[in-house]
C-alpha cells in the first residue's frame, strides 16, 4: 500500500473510531444556442470538491470539479454549517440493480422511464458500484456518477414543475474494488440464489479504512450538490446494499467463520457505520435496519439492532450526520413478521425524538399494494422506494398512474391512504 494511502487510512480509522464511540454514547431544446446552454448546465451537475482534513480531498480524479449552481427548482442547501437539505419525499424510483448482482458496471441512470410518471415520484435512486468509482487506491473516477446526475438534471430541466431529487446508493459487497479485496485478506465465497459471489473481508480494518476514506472523498465532492438529497448507508454490507444483511446460507456461514468473521466483528463494523458518513454534513443518510443474526445456532439480536437504531436517531444531536431510519422489507404484512421489531422501534423513536426522526422504506419485492403504502405512512415514512420495471417483473408500471400519484401525495402529506375504495 502506498505510504500516503496508509496515512490516510490510519487517520480515517481513528476518526471513525472516535466519532463512533461518541455517537454511541446516546446511541425541446430550441435552437443551437439553447441546446448549448442546456449542455453547459448539465456539465455543472455536481458540486466542487469541499476541503476537509483527509488527504484524499486532493487525490487525482478523472473529472474536473463542476460548478455549484444547477439551475433547478430543487431546494438549494445553504453553505452555513449544520444546514441540511430538505429530505426526499414521496415515491422514489429504486433504480435497476441488476449490475450489482451480475458484477457488471452500472449504466448511466435513465430517468426517461419516469416521463409518463411526472408528478407521481419525488425522487430517483442512482446506483453505482465502489469499484467503478475508485478502481485504484485513492484515484476516483467520478464520470459514471456525474453522467447519471447530469441525466437527472436534464430531466428536471424538461420537467420543471415536477423535479426529481436524487438518493445515492453506492454498493460495496460484491462490487468492492479488487485492490481492497487484496488488502483486506483472502476473499470469501458466499452462496446466493443466483450462484456464488466473491467478497472481501469487509469486517477487517484495511477494508473498513478504505471504505471510510472513500466515503469522505464522495462526500467532499457531492455533499454541497443540491441535486443529491440522500445517501444510502452501505457500510458492512455484503449480500445486498443493506448493512445488517449477511448471507444465512450454511455454506456461507462456514466460509465466513473460516475467514475470521464473527457476529461481534459485524457489530463492531456496524457501530462505525455512521462515522463512515460523517463527511455528509448537508445531506441526510439513510440506514436500512434489520435484525442481525448472531450466528448459525443463535437467533437474531433485537437489543443490538435497537442500539444502532437509537444511534441513528440521535446522530445529528451528537455531531454526526442526519440519519434517516428505514427498512427495505416493506409489505402489507411486514409488521407481523421478523421485521416487526424494526417497525415497532421506528414508532418508538419517532415518538421520543424531538422534532421526530425521519423515516423511509423500500418494498421487499417488485410488487406493491395500497396496504403496504398504508403501513409506510402509518409508520411516518417521508419516502418509499418502489421497484422499477425490469426484465420479467413490471414493478411500479403495474400500478395505474392515478394510483401512484395518490400514493405519492399520501406519503408526502402523511395521510394514510384509503385502501378500501
Amino acid at each position: 500500500m502506498p505510504a500516503n494511502r496508509s496515512i490516510t487510512h490510519l487517520c480515517n480509522y481513528f476518526r471513525m473510531k472516535t466519532t463512533r464511540d461518541f455517537s454511541l454514547r446516546r446511541s425541446t431544446p430550441v435552437g443551437a444556442v439553447l441546446a448549448f446552454t442546456i449542455f453547459a448546465v448539465v456539465l455543472a451537475a455536481c458540486s466542487p470538491a469541499r476541503p476537509f482534513s483527509d488527504a484524499r480531498a486532493s487525490s487525482t480524479s478523472s473529472a474536473t470539479a463542476p460548478a455549484t449552481s444547477l439551475g433547478t427548482t430543487i431546494d438549494p442547501v445553504a453553505s452555513a454549517p449544520g444546514t441540511m437539505k430538505a429530505p426526499l419525499t414521496g415515491l422514489l424510483d429504486m433504480g435497476v440493480q441488476t449490475a450489482y448482482q451480475t458484477g457488471q458496471p452500472f449504466p448511466t441512470t435513465d430517468p426517461s422511464t419516469l416521463d409518463t410518471y411526472a408528478g407521481a415520484f419525488g425522487g430517483i435512486v442512482i446506483n453505482e458500484s465502489w469499484s467503478q468509482l475508485e478502481p485504484s487506491p485513492g484515484v476516483e473516477q467520478w464520470a459514471p456518477l456525474d453522467q447519471s446526475l447530469a441525466a437527472v438534471q436534464m430531466w428536471n430541466i424538461q420537467h420543471p414543475a415536477t423535479p426529481l431529487g436524487v438518493k445515492l446508493r453506492i454498493f460495496a459487497g460484491y462490487s468492492a474494488p479488487s485492490w481492497v479485496v487484496q488488502e483486506s485478506g483472502p476473499s470469501v465465497t458466499l452462496h446466493t440464489r443466483g450462484g456464488t459471489k466473491v467478497v472481501g473481508e469487509w469486517w477487517t480494518t484495511p477494508f473498513r479504512q478504505a471504505w471510510n476514506s472513500f466515503q469522505h472523498a464522495l462526500a467532499a465532492r457531492y455533499d454541497s450538490n443540491p441535486l443529491v438529497r440522500a445517501v444510502s448507508v452501505s457500510s458492512c454490507s455484503s449480500s445486498t446494499g443493506e448493512p445488517f444483511v449477511v448471507s444465512g446460507a450454511k455454506s456461507s456461514q462456514q466460509a465466513l467463520s473460516a475467514a475470521g468473521w464473527t457476529p461481534q466483528l459485524q457489530e463492531s463494523c456496524l457501530e462505525g457505520a455512521l462515522s463512515d458518513y460523517s463527511g455528509w454534513v448537508h445531506t441526510p443518510v439513510d440506514l436500512a435496519a434489520n435484525l442481525l443474526g448472531q450466528g448459525p445456532s443463535v437467533g437474531p439480536s433485537t437489543a443490538f439492532t435497537g442500539q444502532i437504531m437509537q444511534a441513528c436517531a440521535a446522530s445529528q444531536s451528537h455531531g454526526g450526520p442526519e440519519c434517516v431510519l428505514g427498512n427495505n422489507d416493506l409489505s402489507s404484512t411486514v409488521t407481523s413478521g421478523s421485521a416487526g421489531f424494526v417497525y415497532s422501534e421506528i414508532e418508538s423513536l419517532w415518538q421520543s425524538t424531538p422534532a421526530h426522526v425521519n423515516v423511509y422504506f423500500q418494498t421487499v419485492g417488485a410488487g406493491v399494494n395500497c396496504q403496504a403504502i398504508a403501513v409506510a405512512v402509518s409508520h411516518h415514512a417521508t419516502s418509499v422506494e418502489l421497484w422499477p420495471p425490469n426484465g420479467h417483473y413490471s414493478g411500479f408500471s403495474a400500478i395505474p398512474l392515478a394510483t401512484l400519484a395518490s400514493w405519492n401525495t399520501a406519503v408526502q402529506t402523511g395521510a394514510v391512504p384509503n385502501c378500501t375504495s
